[in-house]
């Protein structure tokens, strides 16, 4: 039986062995938390490049989220082995969940919590990002239809040489 899920408390265990392993996960749950900060400080900054249209920083940007993303992956991979080494069974979210809400720690609680907290604010900025990337590029699309003088949601005919109507039209424009 593992004792984070009995409603009993654990066996008490000398102070000096429970140190490194508290240590342990509080090393690993700073840097989630850590990590996790940096990565939602840059979305807003992506956020900002994308409203300033800031097309070039956006390259470096997303050089560093996906550094950022591989840490938080790594780390997330820490947690769930120092978890299955700890009690002998399988990682689920929910039972480690459980297994913090017991652990004496309130440090390490309250980093879970947070982590808890800024997970969604993650996923939120990144989906707003996404959705803005996915505005401006059909904004530009539509622009360069435009100026290529291909108007949208126009059927495409053909000629007798097999050219589309559009093409022909977009010939003209590029000649002028």
């Amino acid at each position: 039986m593992n004792p984070f899920l009995s409603s009993q408390p654990p066996p008490q265990s000398s102070k000096q062995q429970d140190a490194p392993v508290e240590k342990e996960l509080t090393s690993i749950l700073q840097q989630e938390q850590q990590c996790l900060e940096q990565v939602i400080q840059l979305l807003k900054t992506e956020n900002s490049a994308i409203l300033e249209r800031e097309t070039t920083s956006l390259d470096s940007l997303l050089d560093k989220k996906l550094i950022l993303l591989s840490k938080l992956e790594q780390l997330d991979k820490q947690r769930q082995n120092f978890f299955e080494q700890q009690t002998g069974i399988s990682y689920k979210h929910s039972d480690f969940s459980h297994f913090i809400k017991q652990h004496p720690s309130q440090n390490i609680q309250d980093l879970w919590q947070t982590i808890k907290f800024k997970l969604p604010e993650c996923k939120k900025q990144n989906e707003l990002n996404g959705r803005m990337i996915t505005v401006r590029k059909e904004n530009t699309e539509q622009i360069l239809q435009i100026l290529l003088g291909r108007p949208q949601n126009t059927p495409q005919t053909y000629s007798h040489l097999g050219q589309t109507s559009l093409q022909k039209r977009s010939a003209l424009y590029t000649a002028v």
